[in-house]
């Protein structure tokens, strides 16, 4: 069970400060670090082009231009390298719908998962150099494959890297290497998605070519794709990724591509009659797009996105609901096994299996921590290699773990939460011991203790649709910016029932304890706390405030994220 912990308060000043706004409001704000009106008044209002930087603040973007606009000129040919994950995916289709407007098809090359790995590779450049292609641009990838580009140059191929990934000090000796983690770049925001990177390239490259060359908007209906991305792999929607997923949400909600209005059908969105969220592109829409890469190759999840045939995107977007539903399968069966190992003692979790499929590794391991608040470390063993991927909590930043066992490593690569490694068997023991000696010296008890950080603590008669609507002008949630939690206390049961077709879901009636306000809660995969509670029990519930839309109306409801009776330790 998490434990419940109401974010601290702001003061006094503060709230004279943010007068304008109400109280659940000013909570919410400082919570998320807001001090000055100007940085409230930039996290509301979010102008297009006025929360966009100039493109051309991205160090070597002039360069990376100058290639490009080069090889268009003189007709060679052009590869996109991408990712085998949403964010890779989304950003090669950003990508590669630029040159298909100016009549060009690049080759496309987004390794396998299992086969290939993470990155650039030598037998992908042998294929490329077969194509005869004489430009590669990465996308999502390659800051940290200097041997590979070098390999590349040798074969009379050069790399332009778009990457946002931490930046090694030897950096590949390409073209131009576009990162927003670059410390001499002068780019104020470094959070950029894979796809927010892609998309700044393709600003750049319509700007120098010229907008009259491209279709009316094209460059803002490519905003579905990086929002998609941006969200999928959980960069902060803060600053510049604010602003992209915000726009590009609403393009998502009217989208040209078949293969993602199949997609969101496919995961019950419904995008023509109400607002498309964060959350469902996250939960719903993500996992299915990484579901190809993960079960089978990410090259099906390419071709849906780029798809313009209705019958051929709808059978695309069809197979990935298969690989997805497979992969749930999957990893609850692993992550089941994993807990049977017990864990509690350890301030680190580290498992492995042959026969463990390493394209779900990442969702056990996310899974996991965020069950257990520790950083976890989930891999397979293939003959004499350990392949893997790892997930953290806050306190415990993986990717400098991984650092400081770099010797131990084949290679390895992520982010201070999630990273993918690769290692000899010979060496595994030797690692397992270092991770769990450094989570062992930085972690604390309490820093293993599930939280669930409350927002704001609702009193009586307080949720309204006016609430709903101040809360609507929060949006986009996702990391960075996550979707508020109210608490309620005391509230009476009125009335429960099991719903859904498996009857998984618990809906429930509660009334608040001025005994005023009848209010509508839906638990999903809730229904195991049915019999915990009766008819005229008080309970205590953290709950998501959210909109239902039906039958063409909006309904005001509580989402519940977890409940307990009162007077019950959380």
């Amino acid at each position: 069970m998490k434990k419940w912990v109401l974010r601290p308060r702001p003061d006094a000043e503060f709230r004279r400060k943010f007068s304008k706004y109400s109280g659940f409001i000013q909570n919410i704000l400082f919570a998320r670090g807001i001090k000055t009106r100007k940085q409230a008044e930039t996290f509301f209002e979010l102008a297009y082009d006025q929360g966009l930087n100039d493109f051309y603040l991205l160090g070597d973007m002039r360069k990376a231009v100058k290639r490009i606009l080069k090889a268009i000129k003189k007709k060679e040919k052009l590869a996109i390298y991408g990712d085998y994950d949403a964010d890779g995916v989304t950003a090669a289709t950003v990508l590669n719908q630029f040159f298909l407007e100016l009549g060009i098809k690049p080759v496309i090359y987004i390794p396998d998962r299992v086969k290939e790995g993470y990155g650039l590779n030598q037998e992908a450049g042998n294929y490329l150099n077969k194509k005869k292609v004489k430009l590669v641009i990465t996308v999502d990838t390659g800051v940290r494959n200097a041997l590979e580009v070098e390999g590349f140059r040798k074969m009379d191929i050069e790399v332009v890297i778009t990457d946002h990934h931490a930046v090694p000090d030897d950096l590949p000796k390409a073209v131009a290497i576009i990162d927003p983690h670059k410390k001499e770049d002068e780019y104020p925001f470094c959070e950029l998605s894979g796809a927010g990177v892609a998309f700044k390239l393709v600003q750049a490259l319509v700007n120098e070519l010229g907008v009259k060359r491209f279709s009316v908007g094209f460059e803002k209906w490519l905003l579905d794709l990086v929002a998609v991305g941006t969200i999928a792999d959980l960069v902060p929607l803060l600053g510049e990724n604010r602003v992209l997923v915000k726009y590009g949400l609403v393009v998502l909600s009217r989208t040209k591509r078949q293969g993602l209005k199949y997609l969101m059908e496919a995961a019950g969105i419904s995008y023509e009659r109400e607002p498309v969220r964060s959350t469902q592109v996250a939960f719903q829409v993500a996992p299915r797009i990484n579901a190809a890469g993960r079960m089978d190759h990410a090259n099906n999840a390419f071709m849906l996105l780029n798809e313009g045939n209705s019958r051929k995107a709808r059978k695309l977007a069809e197979q990935l609901e298969k690989h997805n539903r497979k992969r749930q399968s999957l990893t609850s069966k692993i992550f089941d096994e994993i807990e049977a190992m017990n864990f509690d003692k350890e301030k680190a979790i580290i498992a492995g299996s042959r026969d463990w499929p390493l394209g779900i590794l990442g969702l056990v391991a996310g899974r996991l921590c965020d069950k257990y608040s520790r950083p976890t470390l989930v891999y397979t063993i293939e003959g004499d290699e350990i392949r893997g991927s790892a997930r953290s909590i806050t306190e415990f930043n993986i990717i400098k773990a991984l650092d400081k066992t770099s010797d131990l490593l084949l290679e390895y690569g992520g982010h201070k939460q999630a990273a993918g490694f690769t290692l000899a068997k010979k060496n595994l023991r030797v690692f397992e011991r270092k991770i769990k000696k450094m989570a062992d010296e930085k972690l604390d008890r309490k820093d293993l203790t599930p939280k669930l950080m409350i927002d704001y603590r609702v009193g009586p008669g307080e949720i309204s649709g006016r609430m709903l609507e101040e809360l609507k002008a929060l949006e986009p949630f996702g990391a960075g910016n996550p979707e508020p939690l109210f608490l309620l206390e005391k509230a009476v049961v009125q009335g429960m029932k099991l719903v859904g077709r498996g009857q998984n879901h618990l809906k429930l009636v509660v009334k608040d304890k001025s005994g005023g306000q009848r209010l509508e809660c839906i638990g999903f995969n809730f229904a195991c706390q049915a019999g915990k509670m009766k008819i005229g029990e008080k309970v205590d519930i953290v709950f998501n405030l959210a909109c239902n839309y039906f039958n063409g109306g909006e309904y005001l409801e509580l989402r519940l994220v977890d409940i307990k009776l009162s007077g019950k330790n959380a």
